[in-house]
């Protein structure tokens, strides 16, 4: 994929190159590899040599005849990336069902006389299921088990007896996609693999299609490693996972890989971060991923260096969500050096030294949304270069909350980040030095705005400003220009930490009645909210709060609360809908599909609140398409309300 990739860039950069072009141009559109809740789209161009074009995105499950909005494409800055990307747009479309085909139109449109609109198929992987023709071995000892892994072949369901398996297993085998080879434990705290403080691997697997549920691995160096590079399916999950320095490691070039639903626990303990031994845990991964296609969720994590981390560079499509991390001595996630459409939603990290890190990302975007961080020991997020490198690029982050001992945003790297988009975020803080901000980080077009800050403050900006106060700050009309500086209550019950030497436990990140972050954020197009306006943070009162951690036996991406995120709405086919010409809806469309109550109607499944995607439009939506999205004005007025 990689080579493929380099060889589009020299065709298609070197004409635009030798030639200004004003008009967009689009070369070819790539669906990445399919999760089962996302999809994501690459849209190769040149031309547009003004940046005023747009990439606008609606979409339909198969049988549906209304479109959905999500969130337009990026606009890719080829020009602040240290690898090579070509020019292009890119983007996902969040929630989906899984195992479920859709319909995405893009519309592409360039005020210099491009008008373009075509549709792409893709679909969702399945939740990972049992093979279609079973075929039963029951293990009781490690010796059984050792000759069902020599002997295993595609459709073998190896069910392992309660007790205690001593030594080192592996596994060459490979099962298919409808007939995959299942590993499972009778119980998962039953059945034991105990390495016996051994330096190797306790389980090692080579294959393809092979599932690994239900049982526990303990007591040596690392629990579990897939050993075959470019192996495809594979599946961890209700695995529990303990006293290992490695949790799950991988090799180049996997892909499609689940893992859900584990417990892994570390040998470090909290408050041991990376700055009191300059790092020489920081390699300690609990998941360490390779390739493309990946889904890491609700996983429960605590005691490594770090929790989760993607470590290709230049991968795309990969998904962490739903993950309860309750230490990491470094990074609690890790999407470094991907080039495109990494996510990272609807996580909670607490007691962790630098807790998202994009340390960089090759022009993406890279998703950071509706994440709860609390008790950070050094930078919320980690907007590093690699050595002497640039910093990344692309990075998006939108309804996150963020409560930090010390600075509310803490940076201090020489690396500059290049077009990143904060909105509709919480940065709360409890600072010794007077700096409520501490952005000690070179900044290239960054666009912050529509934030919550609390306490008041020196908000502090590398080159840019150094603001005595949260007004003074809004006055400069750089940052934040429709931001708020938080008072009273904010949280139900949280309280903000003033020292991360104390473990926390995971926090209830529910906003307060009267919250001053109620109502004050902007409307982001394919995410919904409850009110006038979205709340700021993670959490929109009024809608479901996603499970974090393993979710009870049974839920899966089928049937479990999301929260509020990107919301497929059952609308009314009786109006216009969106004109895919003028992106222009006078009201037409109503919602009568809608419910309030979460329940089952008509069309796809709702998972959160339900109520309103995207709002009347206002001043600060606007302002959001045109900062943000790159969205010409005639497209984004307009006005719309989804009510439940």
């Amino acid at each position: 994929m990689r080579a493929t990739l380099a060889v589009v860039l020299v065709l298609l950069t070197t004409p635009s190159a030798a030639l200004a072009q004003a008009t967009l141009a689009i070369d070819s559109v790539h669906v990445d590899p399919p999760t089962l809740i996302t999809l994501g789209v690459q849209v190769l161009t040149h031309g547009d040599d003004d940046h005023d074009a747009s990439i606008a995105v609606r979409y339909r499950a198969s049988g549906e005849s209304a479109f959905h909005d999500a969130m337009p494409l990026y606009r890719v800055r080829p020009e602040t990336s240290d690898m090579s990307v070509p020019e292009q747009f890119a983007g996902s479309v969040f929630e989906l069902m899984p195992a479920t085909t859709y319909e995405i139109e893009l519309h592409s449109l360039d005020p210099d006389g491009f008008d373009d609109t075509r549709m792409v198929m893709a679909t969702t992987r399945a939740v990972p299921g049992d093979p279609a023709a079973p075929h039963p071995v029951s293990v009781t000892d490690a010796a059984s088990l050792q000759s069902a892994l020599n002997a295993a072949s595609a459709g073998d369901v190896i069910t392992l007896a309660a007790g205690t398996y001593h030594g080192a297993f592996d596994i060459h085998a490979s099962g298919t996609a409808a007939n995959p080879i299942v590993i499972r434990g009778a119980d998962r705290d039953a059945v034991i693999l105990d390495g016996d403080a051994g330096g190797a691997n306790i389980l090692e697997i080579y294959g393809s299609y092979t599932h690994l549920e239900s049982l526990t691995i303990q007591n040596a160096t690392r629990a579990l490693r897939f050993q075959g590079p470019g192996t495809i399916g594979n599946v961890v999950r209700r695995v529990h996972i303990r006293d290992v320095v490695l949790g799950i490691g991988s090799r180049d070039g996997q892909q499609d890989f689940y893992f859900a639903d584990n417990e892994l626990e570390g040998r470090l303990s909290w408050p041991s971060v990376y700055r009191d031994d300059g790092g020489a845990h920081a390699n300690d991964d609990g998941i360490h991923m390779e390739g493309t296609g990946h889904v890491v969720c609700h996983n429960r994590i605590v005691g490594f260096g770090d929790a989760m981390k993607i470590e290709t560079a230049m991968t795309r499509a990969v998904d962490f969500y739903g993950n309860d991390v309750l230490s990491a001595y470094d990074n609690g996630i890790e999407l470094d050096t991907t080039s495109g459409n990494a996510r990272c939603f609807r996580n909670r990290f607490t007691n962790t030294y630098a807790t998202l890190s994009v340390q960089p990302i090759y022009g993406g975007p890279a998703y950071l949304i509706r994440n709860i961080v609390v008790n950070v020991a050094d930078e919320q997020i980690k907007w590093h270069g690699l050595g002497t490198g640039s910093g990344p690029t692309g990075v998006i982050v939108m309804h996150n909350t963020f409560v930090t001992p010390g600075h509310a945003i803490q940076t201090a790297t020489s690396a500059t980040s290049h077009y990143m988009i904060l909105r509709n975020n919480l940065w709360i803080g409890a600072p010794t030095d007077g700096r409520t901000i501490d952005w000690d980080a070179p900044i290239d077009h960054g666009d912050l705005d529509y934030d919550g800050f609390s306490p008041d403050g020196v908000m502090h900006f590398l080159g840019t400003g150094n603001y005595a106060s949260f007004a003074a700050m809004q006055t400069a009309g750089v940052f934040e220009p429709h931001g708020v500086l938080l008072t009273g209550t904010v949280f139900a019950s949280l309280t903000t930490p003033t020292d991360y030497h104390t473990m926390l436990p995971a926090p209830d990140a529910t906003l307060a009645t009267g919250s001053s972050a109620i109502d004050r954020g902007t409307p982001i197009t394919g995410m919904d909210f409850m009110g006038i306006a979205p709340d700021l943070g993670a959490l929109e009162s009024g809608c479901a709060v996603p499970i974090y951690g393993i979710r009870p036996m049974g839920t899966d991406e089928t049937n479990e609360p999301r929260g509020c995120g990107s919301v497929i709405v059952p609308m009314s086919d009786a109006g216009a809908g969106v004109d895919a010409g003028s992106g222009v809806d006078a009201g037409a469309r109503t919602d009568s599909g809608a419910r309030a109550d979460g329940g089952t109607s008509t069309g796809p499944v709702s998972h959160g609140c339900g109520c309103r995607l995207g709002a009347p439009e206002s001043s600060s939506g606007i302002s959001l398409a045109l900062a943000v999205l790159g969205l010409s004005l005639a497209r984004r007025l307009r006005a719309r309300v989804l009510r439940s």
